[in-house]
């Protein structure tokens, strides 16, 4: 027996439908915390150095929709916003006792470096494409390599700014794209895979669900038909990726390699090039989601070759008849308490799924028939 990626909160016998209800409360209320104090730590300096004008022009910028990478305050703040996510998801299934924070890296509970690392072959790969799509006829090879400056124009930010911006690209955007994947491939993913009985339609519903979200959050950015339809692809394949991996780091790679070389070559704000990315073309939401397959299916023989485990080497916890006891209802759960992962039942024919109500002091939970998933 095996647990796939998309119904790991089930192999805890404290889950309930209602967990993840609590799990997205404290999501919520953590992300309005989180804009709150980077509204002040943003806003109070420019009202304090350029006054009210100020402080009206960057709102402005802010709530215009269309993100502009020249400017690193815009920028840093827009990535900010969406990078405290991820300690925030991580911190909502373990306060709801969803299980463990890594059950939403991977099956192992944890992300997996070495095949992390292995991902970054097929990432590269689909970078290349990628970057001669975006850099198409800006560069020039008259006189030898460089920028068409007659085709771009000239870069609008100083160097100062254009390398600040860069650095600052480099090392949020890995955590931005993390954070987005874990919330939508991962958390949302999990819950409603979970909530359903049956797997198929489980898995169905949570893939469809996710995309649609995921797509439907890049409509205030301005995002026309086709670029809409750009990110939904790119949710749907990327959320099917995480389902044949069993784990987030193809996934999270992907996503941060495309925003970093979107970033980065709009960073120097070329005057003859329009920034708006929002505004996609039929051309090229066919060329992303042809890469999108690429990678997929460059990841799957991947995964095959280095014989990838993509499923949790453990079983989901019975469904108890009668009454439930009181380690596995979860009524403390606000307190350290219970069996937990640690030692969850395993549910299978040999499972003896007789209960007895014990109080929440006693050592033994179950009868000693019934089995033990093994750790991972």
């Amino acid at each position: 027996m095996s647990v796939p990626y998309h119904r790991l909160p089930r192999v805890d016998a404290r889950w309930r439908w209602w967990r993840p209800l609590v799990a997205l409360a404290f999501l919520v209320g953590y992300y309005i915390a989180t804009q709150v104090v980077l509204g002040v730590a943003y806003f109070v300096p420019i009202g304090a150095t350029q006054g009210a004008a100020g402080l009206t022009s960057f709102q402005d910028d802010l709530t215009s929709g269309a993100l502009d990478p020249t400017d690193p305050l815009i920028l840093s703040l827009t990535l900010l916003s969406l990078v405290v996510l991820l300690p925030g998801v991580l911190l909502a299934v373990k306060i709801a006792r969803i299980g463990p924070a890594g059950i939403l890296s991977s099956t192992r509970f944890r992300v997996r470096w070495r095949w992390t690392l292995w991902c970054l072959l097929p990432t590269i790969v689909i970078a290349i494409p990628m970057f001669l799509l975006q850099t198409w006829g800006m560069f020039s090879f008259d006189g030898g390599f460089g920028w068409d400056h007659d085709a771009i124009g000239q870069s609008t930010v100083s160097p100062a700014t254009l390398t600040f911006t860069i650095v600052m690209v480099l090392v949020l955007v890995p955590f931005q794209g993390a954070a987005e994947e874990y919330v939508f491939r991962g958390f949302l993913v999990q819950t409603i895979a979970s909530w359903i009985p049956v797997r198929v339609v489980g898995v169905v519903v949570a893939v469809a669900v996710s995309t649609v979200v995921f797509a439907a959050g890049h409509i205030a950015n301005g995002y026309n038909v086709w670029g809409i339809l750009d990110v939904g692809s790119f949710g749907l394949i990327a959320a099917i990726i995480v389902l044949r991996t069993g784990g987030m780091e193809a996934t999270v790679l992907q996503h941060a390699f495309n925003n970093i070389m979107i970033f980065v070559l709009q960073a120097p704000g070329w005057s003859k090039i329009d920034l708006d990315s929002s505004n996609s073309t039929p051309e090229s939401f066919v060329f992303s989601f042809a890469t999108s397959l690429v990678f997929w299916g460059l990841i799957e023989l991947l995964a095959r070759w280095r014989k990838l485990d993509r499923r949790f080497p453990g079983q989901e916890a019975p469904c108890f008849r009668g009454p439930t006891p009181v380690w596995a209802e979860g009524r403390q759960w606000t307190r350290p308490g219970g069996t937990g992962w640690a030692v969850a039942p395993a549910r299978g024919p040999e499972t003896d799924r007789r209960t007895t109500v014990v109080g929440p002091s006693d050592a033994a939970p179950v009868d000693e028939t019934v089995g033990v998933a093994p750790r991972s």
